[in-house]
């Protein structure tokens, strides 16, 4: 019996599930964060594994406005960490008030696209080197 009320505590007291997202972009806020809606309700989205400006430091127009010109108003993928991605193991499933996810757009990996664009790093604390284009490092991470 002790036993069970111990499972079932640990069942009660453990984070959220990860979870796969389908929607439509609605706003982009930076070039590794958006808002996106899905299943009727606003998703807030940190893509995993790479590390873009924020606002105020240099480069972040740039980015978000290559992230905004290639997912906004269009439907996205996302698997939050835990549900196979590349973060697995080396990130929470969430971030303040944004769950934490790889992202695709018709298959293809938003965050290689970002780091490829040049506007993002690969941030391999999280992305394990994943995105990784060149032997150059980033200043960023």
């Amino acid at each position: 019996m002790r036993l069970l009320a111990i499972l079932i505590a640990a069942f009660v007291c453990s984070p959220a599930i990860a979870a796969d997202y389908l929607g439509k972009v609605l706003a982009v806020s930076d070039g590794d964060t958006f808002t996106m809606e899905a299943d009727g309700a606003k998703v807030r989205v940190r893509i995993c594994g790479i590390d873009a400006p924020e606002r105020g430091q240099a480069g972040y127009g740039q980015a978000a406005g290559v992230l905004s010109n290639m997912i906004e108003g269009k439907t996205v993928h996302c698997l939050q960490v835990g549900e196979g991605t590349v973060c697995d193991g080396r990130s929470r499933p969430t971030s303040r008030d944004r769950i934490v996810a790889q992202c695709f757009l018709d298959k293809v990996d938003i965050a290689e696209q970002m780091t490829r664009s040049g506007t993002a790093c690969d941030w391999p604390k999280f992305s394990g080197g994943k995105y990784k284009i060149s032997d150059t490092t980033c200043s960023r991470k």
